[in-house]
């Protein structure tokens, strides 16, 4: 992390903005989501083989919109017919799942804002139900992401909305500063893709976490701050929470 990374944040009323995937989390909330799935019984092998198959596709391409698409509504098309309550209790589980995987230096950075009277939101193009469950149990004000479209409590495999991702994310983050009443100027974001340019433009601080080669070129060229992380923090917080799951059950 770079030195300028430990500036103490202003005290004003602003928001934070986080991305999830590889900006919070050192990995695919999708991939994460649909393991999870599986243990659950919702899906079985092979529609996870299937699943996979675009997933790998998504991670060797990039992320894409159009890529990003078929793999989450691929995703999504598995999970039609859940109740509600159901997709709760595998986001839940979901975030059980990713919390080994959350990189302690944005963690850290997410409850500095809150310490310092931040709304933290995070904002994603994961399905809404896992946004929002991720948020709550870090503690953040809320979870933006794709919005799922729910019929007498039963998901449709539907999305009520386009993908939480690139232009929309900006759009989101827009809209939700201006109903807050927060000046864009003295907002936060922070994201590793270049695909949230439009969102890191959006406010007065963009910080660029573990950038990809166009984010990082872009971030330098503008005098961004950028934070390279190293997984070796992620097997570090591995080891601690495996080690506080003994010391609990002991």
């Amino acid at each position: 992390m770079t030195d300028d990374a430990a500036t103490p944040l202003r005290t004003l009323p602003v928001a934070a903005f986080f991305d999830v995937d590889k900006t919070l989390v050192n990995g695919a909330s999708l991939l994460f989501l649909a393991r999870a799935a599986r243990s659950l019984g919702i899906v079985t092998w092979r529609d996870l083989a299937r699943f996979g198959w675009k997933a790998v596709s998504f991670r060797r391409h990039g992320e894409t919109l159009s890529v990003l698409d078929e793999v989450r509504d691929r995703g999504m098309q598995l999970l039609a017919g859940q109740r509600a309550d159901r997709l709760h209790a595998l986001a839940a589980k979901v975030v059980e799942t990713m919390r080994p995987r959350i990189w302690p230096e944005t963690r850290d950075l997410l409850r500095a804002h809150l310490d310092a009277g931040h709304e933290v939101y995070l904002i994603s193009a994961t399905p809404d139900f896992l946004a929002q469950e991720l948020a709550a149990s870090l503690g953040a004000t809320a979870g933006i992401g794709s919005g799922l479209e729910i019929e007498d409590g039963v998901f449709t495999g539907r999305f009520t909305s386009g993908t939480m991702h690139g232009p929309e994310k900006a759009r989101a983050a827009q809209v939700l500063m201006a109903d807050r009443g927060f000046d864009p100027v003295d907002c936060y974001a922070y994201s590793d893709s270049s695909n949230d340019l439009p969102l890191l433009t959006a406010v007065g601080t963009p910080v660029a976490v573990n950038p990809d080669r166009g984010l990082d070129r872009h971030a330098r060229a503008e005098g961004w701050r950028v934070l390279e992380l190293d997984p070796a923090s992620i097997r570090a917080e591995r080891k601690r929470v495996r080690a506080a799951s003994r010391r609990r059950t002991a």
